[in-house]
């Protein structure tokens, strides 16, 4: 007698209502699963690198891979009216997921793109998951579960057993996530204005580009006044910021900001100059005062002379 392999294929709304008569508990069970699955696995991915993108596409076809490592052959077309978006979504995701996987050398989703058969069409794509994806999420959703943290923050309690037993998955890239440094305040304040004067600065720019039509449109519209409203205020706000900086001082300040600073010095005289200062000033005081008297280099001019030199100098005047 040959047996055969009894075969469930359920519709959405057929396994909600079979997990509805199994009972709230097992469809709880069943839905905790599912969830802790792809948080850690999503975090795996995180872990390796991927971008946002290059994770879209493991992470919604892996429901219809399933654990048992499945294979799914399917039109593009075909998967994007699974996942509600269109053919073009398909091919960035899959596009930035084999752009990293070349890079790191790694990936939980094989993928195996169909031949080009001509006029503009291409045999299905076929997915599968890595061997190694069913041990690594058991193991670290069971560790998640059994740890304290899991009833107070889940989320955390997934992503620290997805990071313990990450380096369990062969093949692995180190972890590539990292948390940002802390900054120091005063470095966030600096960043934050050198941001703003970037901005500012591309404004400037893109206004200018503007044609003199567009230019008038823009500025005398409503758009316009609202900008200039942003602009008043930003001006108001920099002026209050620069009130609050310290002013340089300008009898510091040698050759007219050439860099060159006089520092005030405070060292005490010794007593050897003192007293040879002193001495210098009780003779001053005894000394003659000087005397000034003007000396004439040539002899006084008469009045013949003086005639002669007019007509000298009117004739000079006439040539």
């Amino acid at each position: 007698m040959t047996m055969k392999p009894h075969v469930l294929d359920f519709t959405p709304d057929a396994f909600r209502r079979r997990l509805g008569s199994a009972g709230g508990v097992q469809a709880a069970v069943v839905l905790d699963d599912m969830a802790d699955g792809i948080l850690a696995l999503d975090f795996a991915l995180t872990f390796a690198g991927f971008s946002y993108e290059a994770r879209q596409l493991t992470l919604s076809i892996v429901g219809l891979l399933g654990g048992g490592g499945g294979r799914l052959e399917v039109f593009d077309k075909e998967l994007a009216k699974h996942l509600g978006c269109s053919d073009r979504t398909i091919r960035r995701w899959r596009k930035a997921h084999i752009r990293v996987s070349k890079e790191k050398k790694f990936s939980l989703l094989y993928i195996e793109q169909g031949e080009y058969t001509g006029r503009k069409r291409y045999e299905k794509t076929a997915y599968s998951l890595n061997p190694a994806v069913g041990p690594y999420l058991a193991a670290a959703v069971a560790a998640a579960r059994a740890s304290d943290l899991y009833e107070g923050d889940r989320r955390g309690a997934v992503e620290r057993s997805a990071d313990e037993y990450y380096c369990d998955i062969p093949d692995a890239p180190p972890r590539a996530r990292q948390r940002k440094p802390r900054r120091a305040p005063s470095v966030k304040v600096e960043q934050a204005f050198v941001c703003a004067s970037r901005n500012v600065e591309k404004g400037r720019q893109a206004l200018h580009d503007l044609s003199d039509d567009s230019r008038v449109a823009l500025l005398d519209g409503t758009q316009g006044e609202k900008l200039r409203q942003m602009l008043l205020k930003l001006s108001s706000d920099i002026a209050e910021v620069l009130a609050s900086l310290p002013q340089p001082a300008q009898s510091e300040e040698v050759n007219k900001g050439l860099g060159h600073f006089v520092p005030t010095l405070s060292v005490e005289p010794r007593a050897e100059d003192v007293s040879i200062w002193e001495a210098i000033e009780r003779r001053a005081v005894g000394a003659p005062h000087v005397v000034s008297r003007a000396v004439n280099l040539r002899p006084p001019l008469t009045e013949e002379d003086e005639e002669a030199e007019a007509v000298r100098a009117e004739g000079c005047g006439r040539l």
